[in-house]
């Protein structure tokens, strides 16, 4: 009987082994607002270097990427600052797409590019499951009224602007 109760309590405490802490996303993004892609992305305009301007801490950690697809096509690569994050990258609708990272990492993210400007210099693009957003530019200064556009639509599509920090380049 003694040792059924040991074992008991093993089992028992084995299942109060606290998780690692999980990022409430509702910090930062309501998840009640339904995400919208823009229609204007055009994957072959959006190729190329992009600087990520402002971010929520704690979510994303690049700094830049390279966004990488042919005109025309549904696949292509993107690479990020950090050497070990490239992924594969397939665009499932206009808008939005998904990331498989090669490698260690080994997982699938979905993006979608919730706004871009005209001239394809400033974009607001946001995780799915809205764990994370980002503000990019093909510059590290400059374009504030872009920058401004770009949180305006953050907004729109749930996300607490008021917890944006500048990240640089």
């Amino acid at each position: 009987m003694m040792r059924f109760a040991a074992l008991l309590a093993v089992a028992v405490l084995g299942g109060c082994v606290p998780e690692a802490p999980r990022r409430d996303v509702s910090l930062i993004w309501n998840p009640t607002v339904t995400m919208a892609a823009t229609s204007r992305f055009e994957a072959g305009r959006f190729s190329g270097d992009w600087v990520v301007r402002e971010g929520f801490e704690d979510a994303w950690t690049f700094d830049r990427f390279t966004f990488d697809v042919p005109r025309g096509a549904t696949t292509g690569t993107w690479v990020q600052s950090n050497p070990d994050a490239a992924a594969r990258l397939r665009i499932s609708q206009a808008g939005v797409f998904f990331l498989d990272y090669i490698g260690q990492r080994r997982m699938s993210e979905e993006v979608v590019v919730l706004w871009v400007d005209e001239g394809f210099r400033t974009a607001a693009l946001a995780a799915r499951n809205g764990r994370a957003a980002v503000i990019v530019d093909r510059s590290a200064s400059g374009g504030a009224d872009r920058i401004e556009a770009a949180r305006v639509l953050l907004r729109k599509n749930g996300f607490d602007t008021s917890k944006l920090i500048a990240v640089g380049g």
